[in-house]
């Protein structure tokens, strides 16, 4: 990971010292024998830091963003063809930054003690610094930050100027555009120890949460954590063709069609003769106790009773079939049916509707045949 600018840039030293000196702390440990090391590799691992978590072990570099000296970079003395850049980290001196303090003398405190750098370590020189490593393709994507350093705790006002809101969007939108976290840090032994158990972390403590949380090249999963992930893929694919086994058995299982057709008799027109109609009416009358003697009747009044009792008979086969088209649609908002139950049904009393509709039609007809025989007949 690159860290710069390193053009006279105090901010970023004080940085890198902080952030080894952590990552030391965290793996004292397993870095003791560090101590045995040869001279020649000190410069190397005073610039590298170990990361270790449940997850991953990785080394990461820290580097220079070269600057417009190449001899002044560090990168020209360490770096090898074989690092990877990951990622990069664009510091500034928060208070030299401050649109309202142009300078700032040694003796006001803070981060004052990177006095008489000049603009190089301001907001402002981020942007070439930027354009710097992109163009020697050394601007890392796997981890970018913007980092304002500041050695204690300052207000907005103090390192934002009077204007701080103004001036705070500004540096968030220049960071969004170039694929920037935007972190103000207190690098102070005090503002290092701060917020490490917090759940949204901030300063210092999330520039050191976003660096163990990256996944970098050079990390190695750790034992525990493969032997987990394997055993969690054995378990899903189980479970997978587990559900997929248990998916054909229960398509295999044919459950019990609650469906019951219509009665025949709806679906077929009446074709009946006009004398066995007259002898069920006589038997429907007789059965009503009603007395009807067939020879005192006339023709006229047998086709009347004849017809109106067929139509009774017809409204009673319309509401029935009515009933039916009721079920079917309560059965079918209720999911007890298929949709093929349902358009099967469906069909059925349609055309047990459309049939006693005809019938209508044929009594229509008859009835007016019969009349029209009367008239003749006067």
């Amino acid at each position: 990971v690159r860290i710069g600018p390193s053009d006279n840039n105090l901010s970023a030293t004080f940085l890198r010292t902080a952030l080894v000196s952590y990552f030391d702390g965290q793996n004292n440990d397993t870095n003791n024998n560090n101590n045995n090391s040869s001279s020649g590799d000190r410069i190397e691992t005073e610039s590298r830091i170990s990361i270790q978590n449940k997850y991953f072990t990785a080394n990461v570099l820290l580097e220079d963003i070269p600057g417009g000296d190449s001899s002044s970079s560090r990168s020209s003395s360490t770096t090898t063809t074989t690092e990877k850049e990951d990622g990069v980290i664009l510091i500034f001196d928060t208070l030299l930054s401050n649109p309202d303090r142009p300078t700032i003398t040694s003796n006001q405190g803070g981060s004052a003690a990177v006095a008489a750098t000049g603009s190089a370590t301001t907001f402002d020189a981020l942007a070439a610094a930027h354009e710097r490593a992109e163009t020697q393709n050394t601007c890392g994507d796997l981890l970018r930050l913007c980092v304002g350093v500041t050695l204690g705790e300052f207000s907005p006002e103090e390192i934002r100027g009077q204007n701080c809101e103004k001036e705070y969007s500004r540096r968030i939108l220049w960071c969004l555009d170039h694929g920037y976290e935007y972190i103000e840090a207190d690098i102070s032994k005090e503002g290092q120890q701060k917020g490490h158990g917090d759940r949204d972390k901030e300063g210092f403590a999330r520039v050191v949460e976003a660096i163990q949380g990256t996944v970098w090249s050079s990390a190695v999963m750790s034992t525990a954590k493969t032997k987990e992930l394997k055993e969690s893929y054995v378990d899903d694919k189980t479970a997978i063709q587990d559900d997929e086994k248990e998916g054909k058995e229960g398509y295999e299982e044919n459950e019990e069609n609650p469906y019951q057709p219509p009665d025949p008799s709806l679906l077929l027109q009446s074709r009946s003769k006009p004398a066995e109609d007259t002898a069920k009416a006589i038997g429907e009358l007789e059965a009503a106790s009603m007395v009807l003697d067939p020879n005192e009747v006339g023709a006229p009044e047998m086709a009347a009773l004849r017809k109106d009792l067929e139509a009774e008979k017809l409204f009673d086969k319309m509401e029935s079939v009515l009933r039916e088209a009721s079920q079917i649609r309560e059965a079918s908002k209720s999911g007890a049916l298929s949709d093929d139950e349902r358009r099967e049904r469906a069909g059925d009393a349609a055309l047990a509707l459309v049939n006693l509709m005809g019938q209508f039609g044929i009594e229509d007809d008859d009835s007016e045949g019969y009349d029209s025989e009367d008239s003749g007949g006067a």
